[in-house]
């Protein structure tokens, strides 16, 4: 309730995904009087062994298919290794993680991405638990990172020029990050 719920599931799973597509979210167990009552039920009845939101599964069994409240918790996230490796690896994987791209970006030990990678080749990505998906996707979003914006050449380029906002409601248009404004 502390860490995850206000900055990243409400705000970005939920408020900023909701909105952008013009849609208001309805979060009835985010009700204070629902939360201030989950509060007080003592932990034995929210798991049950390993069996997750148990009170409410019991509470709601006549109103839930029983295949739902049987199944398996499931965690929403990003891609996972399986989305590298099944079915064909993008050359881009290959690049980032050579044993030169990772001495270069200097942020993992190369020997142990190595073998991480070699247990995901070997699974396609499909037989890594948890914590090596997410020690993969972590490496490969890091490398790619640092392939992109800090081990690319930099474009002797001359940088864009300046965007004119236009303010409807004022009839100025600014040409400066201070916000002053010209007629």
């Amino acid at each position: 309730m502390t860490t995850l719920l206000p900055g990243y599931i409400l705000a970005s799973q939920g408020d900023r995904m909701l909105m952008g597509n013009s849609v208001e979210g309805r979060f009835p167990f985010l009700d204070p009087h629902v939360a201030e009552l989950a509060g007080r039920v003592p932990a034995e009845h929210k798991i049950h062994g390993m069996d997750e939101k148990h009170l409410l599964k019991r509470a709601f069994a006549d109103l839930v298919p029983e295949q739902i409240l049987r199944r398996p918790k499931q965690p929403y996230r990003a891609p996972d290794a399986a989305a590298f490796f099944a079915g064909g690896t993008p050359d881009w994987v290959f690049d980032v993680t050579s044993g030169s791209a990772l001495e270069a970006a200097g942020v993992f030990r190369p020997e142990l991405v190595q073998r991480l990678l070699e247990k995901a080749r070997r699974t396609d990505g499909r037989g890594l638990g948890n914590t090596d998906n997410m020690r993969l996707v972590a490496v490969l979003s890091t490398q790619l990172l640092h392939s992109e914006l800090l081990a690319a050449p930099t474009s002797s380029a001359a940088p864009p020029a300046p965007l004119t906002v236009f303010d409807t409601t004022l009839g100025t248009t600014s040409l400066e990050p201070t916000g002053r404004t010209s007629a």
